[in-house]
């Protein structure tokens, strides 16, 4: 059997009398948990509503409840009398819906019969006992308070949101359609969701981190529609703008998730924040980061190896005959699924920028209208309007357009910028200013709004391009017929029972066989690995196995043509400050990738600046290899920091399979390759990142060979031309081939010429 390092998707059994306990168990907490909930206007619909809406294990939502009122809840006598009074509703409704049970013959099963009948009235008789239970209390209360107005209101409002609940909370117990099951699921995780809403530990919103997590766990197994009304509910069930920021998440990672979990993660994170961003304003960035990214963090790993598994209730009325989906159609359905994404981001892109133009400042002359518009609006009742608009017509319009200039420059008007011949002749000048000054300020928050709206219509647009960029990429799924025929007596000789395997791939091979019968096949992982290699003639990854719908596949990958050793050091000026530099290598598919960040300045700004660069480039990189779309998504994210720091980036991405080599600069030192005694520098007159509203960078290309040797190096090695020749120099008379002597040789060597910044080397060798 495949039972090593192959994912299999083995189904835990469980007996039924199992799966009741730990039913029976959640509902008791559930009870317990939900009946002290104060609801609006004092009232306390939630558990109340449970006991009404649950059927055969009613008892146990019972005794939670009834828990929760003796050690929590005031009046609790009140609430004891109407949760007993429930029960006795309950089980009297059970008998008055089902008459025969009289006529069940004595010895034949009677009592089986009975307990059957208890707790499954109709749906129409449970909202009936609920809303006759908020009834009773609300009666109660009304006496109490001496019959006042308030009490009635309560009343009236209490028996209706009761009826409401338990109508929507006995969808979760109902087997007959998986719509009244999931308005049940939605009416539950609102009362849970506003039952803990704000509970926080050290500052740490923990409802937040769960509600979220949920709303990842929706969307990836049951699409971005279900995710994004989950994530509304949950939103609304905590208060604020926090239903449209988790819709969001909900919706985005939906779309994503069969593309890449990276992906969903990542593009679900961003947007998220950058919406709640345009609603609240940075402050968001506080409030909200922490705990989404927390959630983010923790469900990644639980979703991408799915360790959590759909729920089977879900399922239970779904065809259990879908049809085996094929690669091809599976493929055309993810793109028009990301075209569509791609353009509807565009167009919210294009909107965004129309609103920033609306908002954007006027200019010199429309500075000049303002102040013109403001002094007609006071001269035309004024007693010395003749003076200034008849007999000296001249000094008028020349103070209006100094008041106008000086908006336009400082933005602000003094009495210092007009001429004191009219400062003495006009009466209404001190109102003329401060009007003047007001609109300047209402022209200034205009330009705030307009410069979020600017930065979030370019989120949105490098975002569609983004989608747009994964939407054509095309794998090569050429096929190679020899090898397929030596692929499928490979799998006769070490027993792969499959319907279907084929090699595909001109420079890089993939191995696809579908209907694997995990169960049926005969070798190990390594077995089929080795088999496979002998008949192929080639090297093979180790295979990997995905279940979808009861229907597996396996995948193998050629190995690369190429490998690298790389060896990366980072040296800390001596002044007391962290290194501003942040260095990353990491493979990506059939990519290996190196990148060097330098910040701005110096301290701590700069080396968040430099991290924050590295991690999403490794993030972003990891997912789709467009690197001007992922450089103009980070340039866009600097420019939008509340701090004055920007950092050179300097990418060198290796096709393993190729041997095509990229430096991709902006703003950053040359850098060197060496093929033999030859030493070439690739560099770049371009600006750091997050400088210039548009992306500044430049991609150098070279073609590799084993053998060859690459490296790059931060400002504080190489600061000028004539630091770099030293290096040329030393790369030329350097023998050897070890990444590690070369980077500690360079590192010693720049230290001896007196450096005073950070430095940062990067060797590596093809083999």
């Amino acid at each position: 059997m495949l039972n090593t390092k192959i994912k299999e998707m083995k189904k835990i059994s469980i007996s039924k009398e199992t799966k009741a306990i730990i039913f029976e168990i959640f509902l008791f907490a559930l009870g317990f948990l939900l009946m002290p909930v104060k609801f609006l206007f004092g009232t306390y619909p939630f558990g109340l509503a449970l006991v009404c809406a649950s059927k055969r294990h009613t008892p146990f939502v019972f005794a939670g409840a009834v828990l929760s009122v003796v050690f929590f809840m005031e009046s609790n006598i009140v609430y004891l009398v109407a949760l007993v009074s429930i029960l006795a509703l309950r089980v009297a409704t059970s008998f008055i819906k089902k008459t025969d049970f009289k006529k069940t013959e004595l010895g034949k099963g009677n009592g089986k019969k009975i307990a059957d009948l208890l707790f499954c009235e109709g749906v129409e008789l449970r909202v009936v006992v609920g809303a006759l239970a908020a009834l009773g209390i609300g009666i109660y209360n009304v006496i109490a308070n001496g019959y006042v107005y308030y009490d009635v209101f309560v009343l009236v409002f209490a028996t209706v949101l009761s009826s409401i609940v338990t109508f929507c909370l006995c969808g979760f117990f109902e087997e007959s359609t998986k719509r009244a099951f999931s308005l049940g699921v939605g009416a539950l995780l609102f009362c849970l969701a506003y039952s803990f809403g704000g509970r926080e530990i050290q500052g740490i919103d923990l409802t937040l981190i769960i509600s979220y997590a949920v709303v990842l766990y929706t969307s990836k197994n049951f699409g971005g529609i279900r995710g994004a009304v989950v994530g509304v509910i949950l939103g609304v069930a905590q208060g604020g703008t926090l239903g449209a920021v988790l819709g969001i998440g909900g919706i985005v990672s939906g779309f994503l998730w069969s593309i890449s979990p990276y992906l969903a993660i990542m593009c679900s994170f961003i947007l998220s924040i950058g919406y709640a961003i345009s609603l609240s304003g940075y402050d968001a960035v506080v409030y909200l980061t922490p705990e989404i990214l927390a959630a983010s963090l923790v469900m990644y790993p639980l979703l991408r190896f799915e360790v959590l598994p759909k729920p089977i209730v879900i399922n239970k009325d779904e065809d259990k005959g879908m049809a085996v989906y094929h690669l091809e159609n599976k493929s055309t359905e993810i793109k028009n699924k990301l075209s569509n994404l791609s353009q509807a981001y565009s167009n919210i892109s294009k909107t965004l920028k129309r609103v920033s133009q609306r908002t954007k400042n006027p200019d010199k002359g429309g500075y000049l209208d303002i102040a013109l518009e403001s002094c007609e609006s006071h001269c035309y009742f004024c007693p010395k309007h003749n003076i200034c608009w008849k007999r000296d017509v001249a000094t008028t319009e020349s103070n209006i357009n100094k008041m106008g200039e000086a908006l336009f420059v400082r933005k602000e008007v003094t009495k210092g910028d007009v001429e004191e011949k009219f400062l003495h002749r006009c009466p209404n000048i001190d109102k003329i200013m401060e009007e003047l000054n007001n609109k300047n300020k209402e022209i200034l928050a205009r330009s705030v709004k307009s410069d979020k709206l600017d930065v979030c219509a370019q989120d949105y647009e490098i975002t569609s391009r983004m989608l747009d960029s994964i939407f054509k990429i095309e794998k090569d799924m050429t096929l190679d017929r020899e090898l397929t025929d030596k692929a499928v007596r490979a799998c006769a000789v070490c027993g792969l029972v499959c319907e279907k395997i084929e090699v595909v791939g001109t420079a890089s091979k993939s191995i696809i066989a579908t209907g694997v019968d995990i169960q049926r096949s005969k070798c190990t992982a390594l077995e089929l690995k080795q088999e496979m290699e002998k008949a192929l003639g080639i090297g093979l990854k180790e295979a990997e196995i995905t279940e979808e719908e009861g229907y597996a596949t396996l995948k193998m990958e050629s190995e690369n043509n190429f490998k690298v050793d790389i060896s990366a050091k980072a040296y800390t000026k001596d002044d007391g400050e962290v290194n501003g530099d942040s260095c990353l290598c990491f493979e990506a598919g059939s990519k290996q990738y190196m990148i060097i960040c330098d910040g701005m300045g110096s301290g701590r700004e700069a080396q968040l600046t430099s991290q924050l660069c590295v991690e999403l480039l490794n993030k972003m990189l990891s997912v789709t290899g467009e690197k001007e779309i992922v450089l103009s998504m980070l340039n866009n994210l600097i420019r939008a920091k509340n701090m004055e720091c920007s950092s050179t980036v300097d990418i060198f991405e290796l096709d393993l399979v190729s041997g095509e080599g990229k430096f991709v600069k902006s703003g950053a030192c040359p850098s060197f390759v060496k093929r033999g005694e030859n030493v070439f520098k690739l560099q770049s007159k371009t600006a750091p990142i997050g400088i210039m509203k548009g992306l500044d960078a430049e991609e150098l290309t070279c073609t590799l060979d084993k053998g060859d040797m690459c490296v790059m190096v931060s400002d504080g090695v190489a600061p000028s031309k004539q630091d770099s020749r030293w290096l040329m120099q030393y790369l030329t008379e350097f023998k050897g081939d070890d990444p590690k002597v070369l980077s500690q040789g360079i590192m010693q060597e720049a230290k001896k010429r007196g450096t005073k910044d950070d430095m940062t080397v990067i060797c590596a060798v093809i083999n």
